[in-house]
């Protein structure tokens, strides 16, 4: 579970289309939900400990041709991402925290890229790269727990505006990350993210590998018995 350099064929996780991801608080849309992907198991979306309460996660797309993604819920707005965020953007599509409490009310139209989530993998992964977006704040955003084990937290150093931060882990089943900081009274960091990674070399079930081995031993009695 050190941090490594990621693999050249590291797969992309992140979902190529715009949409909200069920991290069991349901969809505001449900038109809009999206499946996250095979690689995942399932996404939880746990209580943050900057703002007290669970929160939303979306993708969204960053770059030209970005349009206005509304999120509503019975014909009022519940969620808006505007063609360049109030912070910095990058490119391509990116996992976005949503800031959102119990209450169901929220920061900055959704804007606010707040959360702490524990990723459940429907593989080991041999390595698993994130890529932590904007961090402007130290110990605030970084991996929490691996394998169901929590760790010394591994927080990203801020950076410079726009800046791109990444660690790599092995041998991954489970994550939890904790993305961005809200400020008690106003707006805080946001931070958005990617994941790709490379799932571990499938490993034959016992009873296959047996059955491998006596074709083999078979095949060697048999060479043995000709010459």
């Amino acid at each position: 579970m050190a941090t490594v350099a990621p693999s050249a064929s590291a797969f992309d996780f992140t979902p190529q289309q715009t949409g909200e991801i069920n991290v069991g608080l349901g969809c505001i849309d449900p038109n809009a939900c999206i499946d996250p992907g095979s690689i995942f198991e399932s996404i939880v979306s746990l209580e943050d400990s900057t703002t007290g309460s669970r929160s939303r996660l979306f993708v969204d797309y960053f770059g030209a041709g970005d349009e206005v993604q509304k999120y509503k819920q019975d014909d009022k707005t519940k969620v808006k991402f505007l063609t360049r965020d109030a912070g910095t953007t990058s490119d391509g599509y990116w996992f976005r925290p949503s800031e959102y409490n119990a209450d169901g009310s929220n920061e900055e139209q959704g804007q606010l890229e707040v959360g702490t989530y524990q990723f459940n993998f429907a593989q080991e992964l041999e390595e698993l790269t994130i890529d932590f977006f904007d961090t402007e704040r130290d110990g605030e955003t970084g991996v929490l727990a691996i394998n169901g084990q929590s760790i010394t937290p591994n927080y990203v150093p801020k950076g410079k505006d726009g800046n791109i931060a990444s660690q790599t882990f092995t041998n991954v089943n489970s994550i939890v990350i904790k993305f961005g900081w809200d400020k008690p009274n106003g707006t805080g960091d946001g931070v958005d993210f990617q994941l790709s990674g490379k799932p571990a070399p499938s490993v034959p079930e016992p009873a296959t590998l047996l059955g491998f081995l006596a074709i083999a031993g078979g095949s060697l009695v048999l060479k043995r018995q000709v010459a």
